[in-house]
């Protein structure tokens, strides 16, 4: 026995053969892992940024609306402003351990993206053909959610291609900041249009107008336009 052990050790074929009975070796399905997550980050923020914009218009388009439809508006206003409320709290989380997100958020995103893309498919083939629309909102959420899904489904790809076990691969510094700067810059560019189109974005002002009333009321001219908003498309 004791020279069987010591064939064992001193011998790299014998060592590869035992780790084939054993099993497969050791998949590290974390690389760029860190990459990933950096991305996921970033969009969840504007993620929360865009599900605060269509709740803001929900809202705006509650006016005059009343019976079961006001009700319905008012899930979906709860239902944006808890997808907002979660991108932020699941940001500040991943921001800090840069973990990849669960099967659960996957789930999660997946789930929300598959409604908004039914609610956009029903807004712009819904009769009769003058309430078609198409919600910018909505569609930069969509963006970003899809992305989101993207980024994971690459990242469970590449880490199933490798071959070499072992841990995972630290991103250089140059990939980290190159990484931060095109999603910055990516999830900043879809998340503006998105919050131009919605009714926050209707109301916002420059700073040097804030307090500029509208002639013959003693409002400010965005909160008079909030005042006779209907329903936003």
């Amino acid at each position: 026995m004791a020279a069987i052990q010591a064939l064992s050790a001193a011998s790299p074929e014998v060592r590869i053969a035992q780790r084939t009975f054993r099993g497969k070796p050791r998949v590290s399905t974390q690389t760029g892992g860190e990459l990933a997550s950096l991305y996921v980050s970033i969009a969840a923020v504007g993620i929360a940024a865009l599900s605060s914009a269509a709740a803001s218009s929900l809202i705006a388009g509650l006016n005059g609306v009343g019976g079961a439809a006001a009700w319905g508006q008012w899930v979906a206003v709860i239902a944006a402003s808890s997808w907002a409320v979660a991108g932020l709290l699941y940001a500040f989380v991943s921001f800090r351990t840069a973990n990849l997100p669960t099967i659960l958020t996957v789930r999660a995103v997946v789930a929300a993206a598959s409604a908004h893309l039914a609610i956009l498919i029903v807004g712009m083939w819904r009769l009769p053909e003058d309430l078609r629309s198409l919600d910018l909102t909505l569609a930069s959420l969509l963006v970003l959610e899809m992305s989101v899904i993207a980024v994971l489904g690459w990242q469970h790809n590449s880490g199933l291609r490798v071959r070499v076990p072992g841990a995972r691969h630290k991103p250089s510094a140059l990939a980290v900041v190159g990484t931060l700067f095109a999603a910055s810059i990516l999830v900043a560019s879809v998340t503006t249009v998105g919050m131009a189109a919605s009714t926050a974005g209707e109301l916002a002002v420059p700073h040097s107008g804030h307090g500029a009333t509208t002639p013959g009321s003693p409002l400010p001219g965005n909160l008079e336009q909030l005042k006779h908003s209907g329903h936003h498309h």
